[in-house]
């Protein structure tokens, strides 16, 4: 009974995936523009005296026109040299300005007001936004601003993990997985209905946000300053959304130092599952559930070392549409320095699904903080 009913699923997803793969043809047609507007790139940095000297010499460098180009560091509390280092680029670069954030908004969640303050310091026709860790390719502004069209109001782009050295195998694992989320976002934007997207790599226009009211109902949750915009962008049905393939696009950014740091950031990442529209979750949910059979089934073929003809079926299926979807995704987002690892990544990816989707909804993690905390402030008590 449980093969049937892992049949049955396995039916929509690769349903689901042929679609998918379908969705990453229109991003080689879609227009460009060589239309030069001015450029505000906001950074948020919360104690990052470590990766901001980089991230701001990438910047630095763009080849961008400097008239139209403006860099907003937002200092949000730090406590290191970051301040430091921001007037030390204040002083050599006209481009760069500053913002200091010295307490902690009860009625916004700090990263979210970060960029909202940065945005409202902008002058740029275009927002673009990186992370203090992010390290983008001397074109990418210019890039990024090619797909912003007349009918165009949000472009999503790469951020793929730097591997160093570059035969380091773990890294390579896990630059995969994240090429799987870079896939997923790249290939539901050209079925037009863009999923997910990472907001060390995003663009809009400043009159989006305002028109969609900033961050709106999810201005408290500690995540989400990306895809949960996007959730309100895409769900207001009258905003066009790209995504920007291709090498001039991509922001380089470090995969999780430490397995406790990726263990947060993915706790981080499945939290919000129920705070997506209804249609969202309920697929997210036939997905977790076939996940967690699929492992179950294959946890008591391993125990009993008895395999199912019908299970190994069911793992070919899986594992042949899942390549088949990847291997076009590293072509298309011309990154395929992880796809030696997919047979690992394939073969742990429904167990990895199944444990981060049960804790992620614990709704309890660390961020950018120095403690773990809920997912959602709590509004300042009256």
């Amino acid at each position: 009974m449980i093969l049937i009913v892992l049949y049955l699923l396995l039916a929509i997803y690769l349903i689901a995936v042929f679609l998918l793969y379908r969705g990453f043809n229109p991003l080689i047609r879609q227009e460009r523009t060589t239309a030069q507007p001015k450029v505000s790139v906001i950074v948020c940095a919360h104690n990052e005296e470590k990766n901001l000297p980089n991230c701001l010499r990438h910047l630095s460098r763009q080849n961008y026109p400097l008239e139209k180009t403006e860099f907003i560091i937002v200092n949000d509390r730090s406590e290191d040299r970051t301040a430091e280092i921001i007037e030390q680029f204040n002083q050599k670069d006209a481009r760069f300005k500053s913002i200091t954030i010295r307490e902690r908004n009860p009625e916004f969640a700090p990263k979210k007001f970060a960029i909202d303050s940065g945005i409202k310091r902008a002058n740029g026709e275009i927002i673009l936004l990186t992370d203090a860790d992010g390290r983008p390719v001397e074109t990418w502004i210019a890039s990024m601003v090619s797909y912003f069209t007349d009918d165009t109001h949000l472009v999503l782009g790469y951020a793929p993990y730097t591997i160093r050295p570059k035969n380091h195998f773990t890294k390579k694992l896990l630059a995969l997985e994240y090429l799987s989320h870079a896939a997923l976002a790249a290939a539901s934007t050209g079925l037009g209905i863009p999923l997910t997207c990472v907001g060390t790599n995003m663009a809009y226009r400043k009159s989006l946000y305002f028109a969609v009211g900033g961050f709106g109902p999810y201005k408290r949750h500690i995540s989400g300053d990306d895809d949960l915009f996007l959730t309100q962008v895409r769900e207001a049905k009258r905003f066009r959304i790209k995504y920007a393939i291709g090498r001039e696009s991509h922001v380089y950014n470090n995969p999780p130092r430490l397995w406790s740091k990726f263990l947060h950031q993915r706790l981080r990442y499945a939290s919000k599952g129920f705070d997506y529209p209804l249609r969202v979750t309920v697929g997210l949910i036939i997905y977790y559930f076939y996940n967690l059979l699929l492992s179950g089934q294959t946890i008591a073929a391993l125990v009993a070392w008895s395999w199912p003809p019908g299970l190994l079926v069911i793992w070919a299926l899986k594992m042949s549409a899942e390549f088949i979807f990847m291997n076009k995704a590293t072509r298309i987002l011309q990154d395929r320095r992880g796809l030696v690892t997919f047979p690992i990544l394939a073969a742990v990816h429904p167990f990895y699904v199944t444990v981060f989707g049960a804790l992620g909804q614990f709704r309890y993690f660390r961020w950018a903080e120095d403690k773990s905390e809920p997912a959602v402030q709590k509004p300042k008590s009256k």
